[in-house]
Parts: structure tokens; sequence; C-alpha cells
């Protein structure tokens, strides 16, 4: 996976998305590692349209079982709060609606810190709400990453 150049199709390609889970986390010095990106996009159609366009651009497609013909994004997908796991050139994007709590973009924009991930300049979940997230969820993965998560906001703060 190439997460810098994946983040930077997205920004050059003027879509409007935060970075969250895991890459996020790791860009804010938690000591993490991924596989994917997760985003969540701004839903507006002219924003969809942007983003269409870099997902092409990188040959993005649906994560499918072995052998069955991809099937790649369409705008009305996209609109949607839904979850689109994707595969593309630079690996795993998973594209989201909205996460936990029903938050989508302009809901999590004011929990979130501008940085740089490779030569990407772009808006990160903050730690603080990545942890509150992952304090919430019943899943056992989430879960795992809090120590870590508690660990960074405690150096933080001596």
């Amino acid at each position: 996976m190439n997460a810098g150049r994946l983040l930077r199709a997205l920004t050059d390609g003027e879509v409007r998305f935060i970075v969250v889970g895991g890459i996020a986390a790791v860009a804010q010095g938690v000591p993490f590692v991924t596989f994917d990106v997760d985003v969540v996009h701004e839903r507006s159609p002219e924003n969809v349209q942007r983003l269409l366009a870099v997902l092409s651009g990188i040959d993005a497609v649906y994560v499918r079982p072995s052998g069955s013909p991809p099937i790649v994004p369409r705008a009305d997908l996209l609109l949607g709060d839904g979850h689109h796991i994707l595969t593309s050139v630079y690996g795993r994007l998973d594209v989201l609606g909205r996460i936990e709590g029903g938050r989508g973009y302009e809901e999590l924009l004011p929990f979130t810190v501008g940085s740089r991930v490779g030569d990407a300049a772009v808006r990160l979940l903050s730690i603080e709400t990545i942890l509150e997230i992952k304090r919430a969820s019943p899943r056992p993965k989430d879960r795992a990453i809090v120590p870590l998560l508690e660990a960074v906001l405690r150096r933080r703060s001596s």
C-alpha cells in the first residue's frame, strides 16, 4: 500500500475528505500497522464527481471474491451513507459515507487536524475522536488500539 500516493491523488483531484482510522492515528504518532486508507468523503454531487474521476484514474474497483468480475464505483452509491471497500493501483481504499455514530464529513470536520501524509496535505480525524470511537466499538480489533491511543495522548500532555 502506498498511502501517500493514494492521498495525493485525492488531494490533486480536489476531493474533500477526512482521513480516519489507522492512517490518521499513525500520522499523529500512534505506533500501529494498517493495510488500508480509510476516508470519509463529502457527499455533495460535485465532490462525488471529483472522487469518481480520481478513482477512475487509480483503477479503483470494489474488493470482490477472487474470479468475480470487477465493479467500478458509481455516483449513486458514493452519494449514500455506505462503506465502499475498494482496491486501486496504490492499495486498498475504504471510502466511507458515515462512520460510527452516523457522523459524516460535515459532522467530523470540527474534530480534525491538518497534517501531511507523504507530500499530501490532508485533514486527519483527531486522536481524541478516534479514541472515543474505538472505546465505543464492540469489535475487539478496534478496542485493541485503545491503549496505544491513550499512551500517545498521555505523552502529549506531559
